[in-house]
């Protein structure tokens, strides 16, 4: 005995189906998908400025901050490095030219930024030069950072730590790092990012 399928039932049987493999494609394409892990050691750091508000800066990194000392440290767990970060109220010449006592407290900002290294093992995963106490010590304050670069090979630092320059907010101070592979480090303090040099350090290897 065969059974007839009235076409309303058959019409939206079809239809289902249709529903269903479209919301299997969306949640494939929308939900299914696997987040992109970063494996780069400044993943964190790089994704925050000085002059951030704290709310922006916790909402990019995506982790959340544990104190540490007067700042924050926010941890990639899928590389161990991270940033510390302090922040503080930074008060611009608009806010401090008004008189209206009832206008809205500035917020937070990030006024300096630090790449947060566990040990000196991670320093290993940061290897980016191979330069000498002599080259460092050749240095002088003042000298711009490409010609700074090319004495040191035609190596870029990379940079770890930023803070906020009060006497030129449009300046932060930045530190530049070369790290050899015997873990002996040249620091580097520049007015601006890649800027003039202020300081200049070798750290040999412990």
């Amino acid at each position: 005995m065969k059974i007839k399928i009235s076409k309303p039932i058959l019409i939206g049987g079809v239809a289902l189906i249709g529903i269903a493999v479209l919301i299997g494609i969306v949640l494939i394409i929308f939900g299914g998908a696997k987040k992109e892990v970063s494996t780069d050691p400044l993943n964190l750091y790089n994704k925050v400025v000085v002059g951030m508000t704290k709310e922006e800066s916790e909402k990019i990194l995506e982790v959340e901050g544990s104190a540490k000392g007067k700042g924050f440290n926010y941890l990639d767990e899928n590389t161990g490095y991270g940033v510390t970060l302090s922040y503080d109220t930074v008060a611009t010449a608009a806010a401090e030219g008004t008189a209206d006592t009832g206008a809205e407290e500035p917020a937070e900002v990030v006024v300096f930024k630090q790449l947060y290294v566990p040990d000196d093992t991670y320093l290993d995963g940061l290897v980016n030069a191979n330069v000498t106490a002599d080259q460092i010590n050749s240095l002088k304050e003042g000298m711009p950072y490409e010609e700074i670069k090319t004495i040191l090979g035609g190596i870029d630092g990379i940079e770890i730590n930023s803070a906020y320059n009060k006497k030129d907010p449009a300046n932060t101070y930045s530190v530049m790092a070369w790290i050899n592979p015997d873990r002996s480090v040249a620091y580097l303090t520049f007015l601006g990012y890649k800027g003039t040099l202020k300081v200049f350090e070798f750290r040999p290897a412990k």
